[in-house]
């Protein structure tokens, strides 16, 4: 799959500065032309219309536009594929809804038309086949071409016989070999002017190869074996390049003179199909690294035999690509994420030669559509180099070995995946793949603090119950006090377990060891201690809820029996119902989901949880979150909310006997529900709403909610239950009070304060003229400003 950054990168491109696009253009043209001797190529971008690779830098339209030959109208189809008719044969027919005619896209225009009988099945083509003349043959070839077209409707007992099919044709020694397919310019040789079974039969082992791994059965491995081989014996032989969607036919006829060296390259395109221009095989290795990368490659050291005694001269190879492994169905090797894994084969024609095969695949091996957005969440655990033992019937590392690989700048995948083997026949790389997991972080802050306070709050609610239980006469204390304690040892699994201690990493490197993995889905063994803290979470979690439906239940009773109350032995029930129903849960989920080597069915790897999602990040109604707690956690919810309505209905009542002052007031009612709707936990109902949510503003308000309401739980409960409860307030005010006042120390020191009296001096003194004159000179003073 191609990089979206890249694609909006050449956009960016083509808007800013044409003539540098066109001068790269120009340089990747002549290039491509060079490496796959083809006259005209384009550089194509994937087109939202079609299938094809075809985009505003193409050159030259390699497509044929919707046309009609005769009566029949053919779609849009790219150069060398084959369109098929959308006249379809009627209802009454052995193969109604299927294409009334076929025809090939060559040079711009659909040509060779060939019709199907709509009455044959490929049961009676299968039987027909043998001892009928060319004519025949080509006939029957191209209406089982026509009645594979649609992959998707063949059954196990259709592929089987048209697997049949393919191998007799590709069989027939005197099949047509006059005539060149290419991509570019297929043509009828003129001089033979005889019909292409060869083409035929290639494109209905195509469009097998499209049909999904579910269609095929232990009914068709001896016809896809028999096939297989049939197609590596014709690779020799078919004197040219025969390409289709999901398969490629190369041959090629080099220098024996000294040691022969022949590779094979496939040029990964934009589409997940193979195309006559990116495949090339020559006996030089061209560089191509620098222009595409290379999706798959081959390279076949044969030494020269000429002079050996009793060894043949070999001087063809032939080989087959295939877009996948429907034909190689393995016991072996489990399929389970869907990845689409090429097998490449290599012929020689004899058996027991030296030789030394060399390939390496891709390693941004394609998912199906439904898993292409887990691509790049997903590491390369493991590889194995093996080939097909039609012995054994299923894949065998004897006789390869892998070659060292480095890992790419990001480390998630390698550089690489490449094999040695001393033996030409079907290869492929068989990866294991781990997924780059997301652990949770810690607690928030304010979570920690929530919870620890709702830890305080319910450990002095169990305190105050326990302690004040003859005081509050019917009180269901057992009720509380389960309720509380339950909830105290969820909080406390959830502030120091719900993180995973066991990390996974991705793998730094890969295994030297040339083992087939079990499966392409890397599991790891259970290590066991997030298990177990998510069947704790689980069962303390369900035990609250269980206890909160009993204590609905008793409210119910109460209400419904003034007199007489709960039945006699409801304390009895509660205590078995409210420990051993979680238990049970807990034990059917362990049970039937559990297993040591694969944890991930019961649990979540990025924290410790019940799992939830399927691989594709979709909720999955048969794990164990959903029917080991979701559902049980809304049965009990419901059956709350019920009684939280009849509580309210009963306390909003009024009695029309009772006089105005002995009516409850309304705050007093409605206090009284909000606190019965906390202790019965009313608020998870959010969650569910959360889970059905698609807005995302609305989600994240649901979001919040659920989180505030629910870490605080204890808290509310610690409120409504204890600090607002009269004898609370009464204990709490005779306690306050038996609390001595803190003493002061005050140092005291007196002071006595008296007159001092002193005997007065005698004083005389005379009167003269100067003391008449001072009050005079005291105010000149002030009245000029002061002196001077």
């Amino acid at each position: 799959m191609v990089d979206l950054r890249l694609l909006l990168i050449l956009a960016s491109a083509m808007t800013g500065n044409t003539d540098a696009i066109n001068s790269t253009t120009s340089g990747i043209l002549t290039a491509m032309t060079s490496l796959d001797n083809i006259t005209t190529t384009a550089l194509m971008l994937p087109n939202t219309t079609t299938t094809a690779d075809t985009g505003k830098l193409c050159e030259i339209p390699n497509f044929c536009a919707e046309g009609t030959i005769q009566i029949f109208t053919f779609p849009k189809t790219v150069f060398g594929q084959f369109g098929y008719s959308v006249q379809l044969c009627e209802k009454q027919t052995q193969n109604a809804g299927l294409p009334k005619a076929t025809a090939q896209c060559l040079n711009g225009t659909f040509d060779k038309l060939q019709l199907l009988q709509c009455s044959l099945t490929l049961d009676t083509i299968n039987v027909d086949l043998s001892g009928t003349s060319q004519a025949d043959r080509q006939q029957l070839a191209s209406n089982t071409q026509i009645l594979t077209s649609v992959p998707s409707q063949l059954t196990a007992q259709n592929i089987s016989a048209a697997a049949q099919i393919a191998s007799k044709l590709l069989s027939t020694s005197d099949i047509t070999e006059g005539y060149l397919c290419h991509f570019w310019q297929t043509k009828l040789d003129s001089a033979h002017g005889r019909p292409d079974i060869k083409l035929a039969a290639v494109t209905t082992v195509s469009q097998l190869l499209k049909a999904s791994g579910s269609q095929f059965s232990t009914a068709t491995v001896n016809s896809t074996n028999n096939l297989t081989q049939a197609l590596q014996n014709f690779s020799r032989s078919s004197g040219t390049q025969l390409v289709q969607p999901n398969l490629v036919i190369q041959s090629l006829k080099f220098n024996t003179v000294g040691t022969s060296v022949v590779q094979f390259t496939a040029i990964k395109g934009l589409s997940d199909t193979f195309l006559p221009s990116r495949i090339n095989v020559s006996q030089t290795m061209p560089d191509t690294q620098n222009l595409f990368p290379v999706d798959v490659q081959m390279s076949i050291t044969i030494r020269d035999t000429t002079d050996s005694q009793n060894k043949p001269k070999i001087d063809t190879v032939g080989f087959v690509l295939y877009n996948n492994d429907q034909f190689f169905g393995s016991e072996a090797f489990k399929d389970s994420l869907g990845i689409k894994r090429r097998v490449i084969s290599g012929n020689l024609g004899v058996e027991n030669v030296p030789v030394s095969v060399q390939f390496h695949i891709n390693n941004t091996i394609p998912f199906n559509s439904s898993q292409e957005e887990n691509l790049f969440s997903m590491s390369i655990q493991d590889f194995a180099c093996v080939f097909w033992d039609y012995k054994l019937g299923d894949w065998s590392t004897e006789g390869c070995k892998k070659v060292t690989t480095s890992f790419n700048s990001s480390g998630s995948f390698p550089a690489s995946l490449a094999c040695n083997c001393d033996h030409t026949t079907n290869f492929a790389v068989l990866m294991s793949f781990s997924p780059n997991y997301k652990y949770s972080e810690a607690l928030g802050v304010i979570s920690i603090i929530g919870c620890a306070l709702s830890v305080a709050g319910l450990a002095i609610t169990v305190l105050f119950q326990m302690l004040t239980r003859n005081s509050r006469g019917v009180s269901p204390t057992l009720l509380m006090v389960s309720i509380c304690v339950s909830m105290t040892i969820f909080y406390l699994l959830f502030i120091f377990g719900i993180n995973n201690p066991v990390q996974h990493k991705a793998a730094s490197e890969l295994s030297q060891t040339n083992s087939i993995p079990p499966s392409d889905f890397h599991r790891e063994v259970d290590q066991g201690p997030c298990t177990a803290m998510a069947a704790l979470l689980q069962y303390f979690l369900l035990a609250t809820f269980t206890w909160s439906t009993l204590y609905a239940a008793h409210i119910f009773f109460m209400i419904k029996n003034t007199i007489s109350g709960p039945p006699q032995n409801f304390n009895t029930f509660s205590i078995i119902a409210g420990w051993g129903f979680p238990a049970v849960i807990v034990g059917i989920s362990l049970g039937a989901t559990y297993r040591p080597d694969k944890p991930l069915n019961y649990r979540q790897e990025e924290f410790c949880w019940l799992a939830a999602l399927t691989s594709n990040k979709t909720f999955d109604v048969q794990k164990p979150m959903f029917w080991g707690f979701l559902l049980p956690l809304a049965l009990m919810i419901f059956f709350n909310i019920a009684v939280l309505f009849y509580f309210a209905l009963t306390t909003c009542r009024t009695d029309q006997s009772l006089n105005s002052s002995r009516v409850p007031p309304f705050r007093r009612k409605l206090l009284s529900s909000v606190s019965l709707a906390v202790v019965l936990g009313i608020s998870w109902i959010i969650g569910y709403f959360m889970l059905l949510s698609v807005d995302p503003i609305q989600h994240n308000i649901l979001t919040y909610a659920f989180c505030l309401c629910n870490t605080t739980q204890g808290v509310q409960i610690f409120i409504l239950f204890t600090v607002r409860t009269k004898i609370f307030k009464e204990k709490f005010s005779i306690f306050r009070k038996s609390i001595p006042s803190p003493e002061v120390s005050v140092h005291s020191v007196s002071y006595h304060l008296w007159p001092l009296r002193e005997k007065d001096l005698p004083e005389s003194y005379r009167s003269t003229d100067f003391d008449q004159q001072v009050p005079n000179h005291t105010d000149d003073q002030t009245d000029h400003g002061g002196p001077t």
